[in-house]
């Protein structure tokens, strides 16, 4: 394979990272490029410190949820959405991770969720809700890789639509437009039957927009990585809460550029 090439920023990720031994991350050049793409983006917004202690983190899941916050970020501001306020205050003193604003002026509250395949171990439930042999299974297999030869398995990216919904929720207000950004690492990640998997844990009768429960959320944009070793780019589709407050719907600037 040959040897990476490695940016400033990405090299210096690397030296200080304490997860670095635990993954062989960034594994491709493309990896590495989008790496430093994303820190240079941080450095740009005067938001290093805010980001390189989760960057360097010594986990792998707050290096990925970090990532995931910079990404959004990168693709809303690609899509002509500014960033006004990084870790706005939301219900509650909450901080969200982003507000951003459009053509339309109206701005919105972010909160981006990474809802991994750990919890989906424990589908999505404390621990004491699972059965005693259910949760033996769940925490020896999270101290393993993710993917495992010759594994079988149920999964359900639903449930963790559902899940990102119902731990975002306090954070947000009735008096502004909110969206909720679910960037996942399940099993089977939501890039692959988005329309499905948002239908049964949104719009089916048990959804989370099928009635008023959630109707500070204006609506919840599904968001992934995409790569084939020699670029990145990202997608988001967009999914709206018919249900929404007048005030909490998401504007008509953000409905055009994501399809919602």
């Amino acid at each position: 394979m040959e040897k990476l090439k490695l940016g400033p920023l990405t090299s210096k990720l690397l030296n200080e990272a304490k997860w670095k031994n635990q993954d062989k991350y960034p594994a491709w050049q493309s990896y590495a490029d989008e790496c430093e793409r994303l820190l240079h983006f941080a450095t740009q917004r005067d938001q290093w410190d805010r980001f390189w202690s989760k960057l360097t983190a010594d986990n792998t899941r707050q290096r990925d949820s970090a990532l995931n916050e910079l990404r959004v970020a990168y693709h809303l501001e690609d899509n002509s959405f500014s960033i006004v306020n990084w870790e706005p205050i939301g219900n509650q003193a909450m901080e969200g991770e982003f507000l951003i604003q459009g053509t339309s002026g109206i701005q919105t509250f972010v909160e981006v969720k990474s809802p991994g395949w750990q919890g989906e171990l424990f589908r999505f439930k404390s621990r004491s809700e699972l059965p005693e042999d259910q949760q033996k299974y769940a925490l020896d297999r999270k101290k393993k890789p993710k993917y495992m030869d010759l594994e079988g398995r149920s999964y359900s990216p639903a449930e963790g639509i559902q899940f990102a919904i119902e731990k975002a929720y306090p954070k947000f207000t009735s008096d502004m437009a909110n969206l909720l950004v679910i960037a996942d690492d399940l099993f089977v990640s939501l890039e692959y039957g988005t329309e499905i998997r948002s239908q049964i844990a949104l719009y089916n009768k048990d959804g989370c927009f099928a009635g008023a429960e959630y109707e500070k959320l204006g609506g919840v944009g599904i968001f992934w990585a995409s790569n084939n070793l020699e670029k990145y780019w990202y997608e988001m589709k967009l999914f709206l809460n018919p249900h929404s407050l007048q005030s909490t719907a998401l504007p008509e600037d953000m409905r055009r550029a994501f399809r919602g």
